[in-house]
């Protein structure tokens, strides 16, 4: 009996320790061979996600159509962009389409063209993408691709998440802030220093009034601030609609010291007044920057050079980062990204989504760098870079980089509706044919009408 008992005791406690290494012979297994959560699982989660089923998601052939309401000229796409992707994607064919009189987005629909990408800056998407209808939230999309967004300048993707209402329309293919061009030349004749990086509001215009005068019959003007994109990207991040109560904010604080310190202040010199009432009442732009030669200083966006280089090689000019506002000394413009975005009707969306990651990759942000160029990217070696192959040399393209972008202003449809007439306002500022308040009361009555006729229709 007890010989019984010893020998089932020793019998259960044989099985059980069996039972035990049987389960930390297959925990050994499963740590080595496959679990994903595993802190040393990397090389084997990455073989579960293998590169071959990211690029089953797009077809081995497409036909691709894009299309943007910039209006860049077919010779320039190419050079830009389409030379690129048909050498990344040879089996791929791609048909870009020029903005022109019955070409528009509207008329493409209207037509049933097939659209599939579209690329817009941030100012444009409403017209160019969202309110005809072609937005599309590609959130899950970007997962199934492994889209990582960590690797953007999160200002750019701040910028969509307001237009897109928290969700990701299209990816930052370059960037864009606001800076600083100055004509070497008049600054030389004057025996004026150049501008510096860091520079405030109040510094710069006290050099724009020493440089605005007449010269030997010919007017020189010191600054212009580029009066649209200002509007859109300014640095205290105010929009031009409140997007819940859908009514303009003109008459907002943040705009009165807009006015204040920047375009009467400006309007406050002689020589500049006499200008602007001799030139239609039109703001002095970019002719009098590289044609005419007689704006000294020119806040604008940073894609002068690439978008104007013909003429700007015909001159001496440098660029600094925007001037600030003295208690934010280190905020520039918000970011003005152009994003490319995948249309909603779209039959290609995987080889569209295809297009976008390589144009967002580390290969194509360094050529995008190089010819001068802000990268979307966050990529420190990929904006050292910035105008590395450009013939134009001693040209301060890190000023780009210089300040940290403003946040995003409140975004909405009706946005371009309030932006002209803010932008009407400055001139009539800028000349004294009104005061700040009644300009701005002004703006904020004419766009509160278009807004409420846009609502009817």
């Amino acid at each position: 009996m007890n010989m019984g008992k010893g020998r089932a005791t020793y019998y259960k406690r044989k099985a059980v320790t069996s039972i035990v290494w049987l389960a930390m012979l297959s925990l050994t297994v499963t740590a080595c061979g496959g679990n994903s959560a595993g802190r040393n699982s990397g090389a084997d989660s990455g073989k579960k996600e293998e590169t071959p089923k990211q690029q089953s998601l797009a077809p081995e052939k497409a036909d691709l159509t894009i299309t943007s309401s910039g209006a860049l000229s077919e010779e320039s796409f190419e050079a830009n962009y389409g030379k690129y992707l048909k050498a990344k994607f040879p089996n791929y064919t791609f048909k870009y389409i020029k903005k022109a009189t019955g070409s528009l987005i509207t008329d493409l629909m209207t037509a049933g063209t097939p659209i599939d990408i579209i690329y817009e800056s941030s100012g444009n998407i409403f017209d160019g993408l969202i309110n005809p209808g072609l937005a599309m939230d590609i959130s899950d999309k970007l997962k199934q691709h492994n889209v990582d967004l960590s690797r953007f300048d999160q200002g750019s993707i701040d910028v969509m998440r307001q237009l897109a209402k928290g969700g990701i329309y299209g990816l930052p293919v370059n960037d864009m802030t606001m800076v600083t061009y100055y004509n070497k030349e008049i600054f030389d004749r004057f025996g004026e220093p150049y501008p510096k990086d860091g520079m405030t509001w109040e510094e710069t215009l006290e050099i724009a009034k020493r440089l605005t005068r007449t010269d030997n019959g010919k007017t020189y003007l010191g600054l212009v601030v580029s009066p649209l994109h200002y509007i859109r990207l300014n640095q205290l991040s105010v929009g031009a609609v409140d997007p819940k109560t859908e009514k303009s904010l003109a008459q907002e604080e943040r705009w009165k010291r807009i006015y204040q310190g920047i375009y009467k202040a400006q309007g406050d010199m002689p020589d500049y007044k006499k200008f602007v009432a001799s030139n239609s009442n039109k703001m002095p732009y970019k002719n009098e920057f590289y044609k005419e030669k007689n704006l000294a200083m020119f806040v604008y966006l940073s894609d002068l050079y690439s978008a104007n280089t013909n003429e700007l090689d015909q001159m001496t000019w440098n660029m600094v980062s925007s001037p600030v506002f003295k208690d934010s000394p280190k905020i520039g413009t918000q970011s003005y990204p152009t994003f490319w975005n995948i249309a909603s009707i779209s039959k290609q969306q995987d080889a569209a989504m295809e297009v976008l990651k390589y144009l967002t990759s580390d290969e194509l942000q360094m050529i995008v760098s190089k010819r001068g160029e802000m990268t979307s990217l966050k990529n420190d070696q990929i904006r050292k870079a910035m105008g590395q192959d450009l013939k134009v040399k001693n040209i301060n393209f890190q000023s780009t980089y210089f300040l940290t972008p403003a946040a995003s202003s409140s975004r909405s449809s009706l946005e371009p509706l309030a932006q002209k007439p803010l932008e009407s306002a400055i001139v009539e500022v800028a000349t004294d044919a009104t005061d700040i308040n009644s300009a701005l009361r002004k703006a904020e009555e004419t766009a509160n009408k278009a807004i409420e006729t846009e609502k009817k229709k």
